[in-house]
């Protein structure tokens, strides 16, 4: 049986996925040690090989936009290819397989024994934000009165037919998204994996509290595009985050041995490119 780690990068012409994802790929190879493949649109750029145990080439046509944040004066409105997840099941080369974004930035080992779990779908629940002051209630359930939260930022699944029948789940609300939105009370016409991969667990539930899931080892630690990412390294991070009740001031956070999802990517390809993330 064979297992490894699976990222997506799929650039937009101002963020450079792939090179953010060549960085992930070598944390994984160090805190990991599994194979690394990498599924992108944009090959052509990937400029180091031998990090990557596969590259597996998609094609992307999405005119989906979102709202960019690099740190909370700053903005602008790209291209999101977010899409192309749930193709994971017949893409991935391995039987099982631990799907991250190229943002989730490797500097622990813990999520290695989850390779060696029973469960055949394990992903985040519960959340930690950096700034500590933010209101969460949003990463909590889909609204106030709505389905449990939870983030396809990064998962482990085991190629089988409960799983395959989970992504064509994701699939078919990904095609009629509109309808399961308005279903589902999300305000947000924006398609988000996060809300598809929560629909989809609800769903092989059978609507209710279930085990389809389950939870991964500690909290899906992030910071937010209002925040910024200064420095990287080895198993060490510098953030500036942003601060309350004060626009465009930011506190110094510091991290060591913490896995992180860096949501602004801009300031993480900064630091990956060899300058300072602000």
């Amino acid at each position: 049986m064979t297992h490894g780690a699976v990222i997506f990068a799929q650039n937009n012409g101002a963020i450079d996925y792939v090179k953010i994802a060549t960085f992930s790929a070598r944390q994984i190879n160090r805190y990991l040690n599994v194979p690394v493949s990498l599924i992108t649109d944009s090959p052509d750029a990937v400029t180091d090989t031998d990090v990557f145990d596969k590259v597996i080439v998609i094609n992307s046509n999405t005119s989906q936009t979102k709202q960019f944040y690099d740190g909370t004066l700053t903005s602008k409105q790209l291209v999101w290819k977010n899409q192309s997840r749930s193709q994971v099941f017949d893409l991935t080369p391995y039987d099982t397989t631990l799907v991250i974004d190229s943002d989730y930035i490797i500097n622990s080992p813990v999520l290695l024994p989850t390779f060696d779990s029973n469960s055949n779908f394990q992903i985040y629940r519960t959340s930690l934000d950096l700034a500590g002051w933010r209101n969460t209630n949003s990463f909590d359930r889909l609204n106030q009165y709505s389905i449990p939260f939870y983030w396809a930022t990064t998962f482990i699944f085991k190629k089988d037919a409960v799983t395959q029948a989970f992504f064509n789940i994701v699939d078919n609300i990904k095609l009629n998204w509109e309808y399961y939105r308005l279903l589902y009370t999300i305000d947000s016409k924006v398609f988000r994996n996060d809300f598809a991969f929560s629909i989809a667990i609800h769903i092989m539930n059978n609507n209710t509290t279930g085990e389809f899931a389950t939870a991964l080892p500690g909290n899906m630690t992030y910071i937010l595009d209002r925040d910024l990412l200064v420095d990287i390294a080895d198993d060490k991070m510098k953030f500036l985050v942003e601060k309350e009740g004060y626009h465009g001031e930011y506190t110094l956070v510091k991290t060591t041995g913490l896995d992180v999802h860096v949501m602004n990517k801009l300031s993480l390809l900064r630091v990956v490119e060899g300058g300072q993330g602000v």
